[in-house]
């Protein structure tokens, strides 16, 4: 992608951490705007950034993997793996994990942090294959970039907004989400396919509800609150919608033929009334679940969904340089369990193609959920 505009520095609210996001990459910056529809300026910001990213992108022949010349001006000179460097609260991480385009510096800068992030697009392997391919290819060359934005956004956004609450011992991400009825909140776990976005949609169409997330909320061990991204519906979850009103579709596909939407979010932190674990089966039934079993099976929800595992990854690499963070990694599990103690916990199996059903199961927890006083757990 040419770079044929200046740096774009953006202030993108999330998760009640300031992040300052510049770019080269005019395309990319265009699409966070419309991500994050409340981003504005950051010049015109009224507080500074707990988080700085700037975010490179380049193409063609990659020169070199030395710390060096990937990030100049960054030192760090010992080397714990092939590609990832260390120094006192500073980390650079030159070919990340399953994601292997991109690369990332952070360091830890007073009360804040700041990341330098580097995408490289390739269409395969490098040399003459790689000019082969895009001559070959050029038309589909803009639509392609825009494919690799999504996982980008989490690696530049995201993650480190979630490290940034982590590492301080204020938050942790759940694969789930997460939806307010009269205050309180209900916790739908899955893994992807399993309903989470079809099911938290139905909800808009009740006065008193709101959406907190449809793919990720975080927690402080007594409240959920949600991680703001674009709603994604297939077909199934656009035909159950009580309501368009309040939507705006984005014009973009996702994968599982998912359409994006923005649609109206909560921001505030909520206390948890109920946990419900989604599947989908050959019909639709609510079963109770015990409080331990619930517990291992978000984890494992969390573990084998990609956004999540992916950010567990990017949190051990960076608390090799911050090894009083890693103190609060380790409570990950422990804050899970004070979480859903005290609250009803649930297995709901949805019928494939009946979707009302499952619905119609969630309204009767709706209910008691309403009629508890604020505070006090559903038993």
């Amino acid at each position: 992608m040419p770079v044929d505009g200046p740096v774009t520095v953006q202030r993108i609210d999330l998760c009640g951490v300031g992040v300052d996001l510049r770019t080269d990459s005019p395309e990319f910056a265009r699409y966070l705007t419309e991500h994050f529809p409340a981003s504005r300026e950051a010049a015109s910001a009224p507080r500074a950034a707990d988080v700085v990213v700037s975010v490179r992108w380049t193409e063609g022949l990659r020169s070199s993997f030395e710390p060096s010349v990937v990030f100049p001006g960054w030192r760090a000179e010992s080397r714990v793996d092939r590609h990832v460097y260390v120094a006192p609260r500073r980390v650079l991480w030159l070919r990340v994990d399953d994601a292997p385009p991109i690369a990332v510096a952070s360091e830890r800068a007073g009360i804040g942090r700041r990341f330098d992030v580097r995408y490289h697009f390739s269409l395969g392997r490098e040399g003459w294959r790689e000019v082969l391919k895009r001559a070959r290819g050029w038309r589909r060359l803009p639509r392609l970039r825009k494919s690799r934005f999504s996982t980008l956004t989490y690696y530049s956004v995201y993650y480190p907004v979630w490290w940034h609450l982590e590492a301080e011992g204020a938050a942790h991400p759940l694969h789930a989400a997460g939806v307010a009825v009269g205050g309180r909140a209900i916790l739908l776990g899955g893994l992807p396919g399993a309903g989470k976005s079809t099911l938290a949609a139905a909800f808009l169409g009740m006065h008193d509800a709101e959406l907190l997330a449809d793919n990720v909320v975080l927690h402080d061990g007594a409240r959920i609150f949600g991680s703001f991204e674009p709603l994604l519906l297939d077909a199934g979850g656009r035909a159950s919608l009580p309501d368009r009103r309040g939507l705006r579709a984005l014009g973009r596909r996702h994968v599982f033929e998912r359409d994006a939407f923005q649609a109206p979010h909560s921001t505030g932190r909520v206390p948890l009334a109920a946990a419900v674990v989604l599947a989908r089966g050959p019909d639709t039934r609510l079963e109770r679940l015990g409080t331990a079993e619930c517990v291992r099976m978000f984890l494992a929800i969390n573990e084998a969904a990609k956004e999540v595992r992916r950010y567990h990854v990017f949190a051990a690499i960076l608390g090799l340089a911050e090894p009083e963070a890693l103190a609060h990694v380790a409570e990950r599990s422990a804050r899970l369990e004070r979480l859903l103690a005290g609250v009803a916990c649930y297995r709901l199996q949805m019928r494939e193609g009946a979707p009302a059903e499952a619905i119609a199961a969630l309204g009767e927890l709706a209910a008691p959920v309403r009629a508890a006083p604020t505070g006090e757990a559903m038993r």
